[in-house]
């Protein structure tokens, strides 16, 4: 719908909706890190599954070092990422290449490259 209102870029609610979403793939991941934790649960509360079977031979202290490794690995990964494209932004965009002069047309295939000469 917004293409066909003038694009995605002029719609300030689109914007602010994408600039939000953001973390949301940090979130993804620790939601489905505590899904496979906490995963087992319905088939021993049904019965389809017994209680030894279905503890892990973990203890509580591996489980939250787990948890947290992977919290400070994704925060890592995702201020880099954050700060990478932070940088992109501050630079602003970049003056394009001026377009090849030279006999080829610009839209030829070989356009770009260097006249051989005689």
């Amino acid at each position: 719908m917004l293409w066909w209102r003038g694009g995605p870029e002029r719609s300030r609610l689109f914007l602010a909706a994408a600039t939000l979403m953001g973390p949301a793939g940090f979130v993804a991941v620790i939601a489905g890190w505590t899904t496979a934790e906490v995963g087992r649960q319905p088939w021993v509360i049904y019965g389809v599954m017994r209680t030894a079977n279905a503890a892990s031979p973990v203890t509580a202290h591996e489980v939250s070092a787990s948890l947290v490794a992977f919290l400070l690995v994704y925060a890592i990964v995702f201020a880099a990422g954050a700060l990478y494209i932070l940088r992109l932004i501050a630079q602003g965009p970049q003056a394009a290449a001026p377009p090849p002069t030279g006999p080829r047309a610009p839209g030829a295939p070989l356009a770009a490259a260097a006249d051989p000469g005689p």
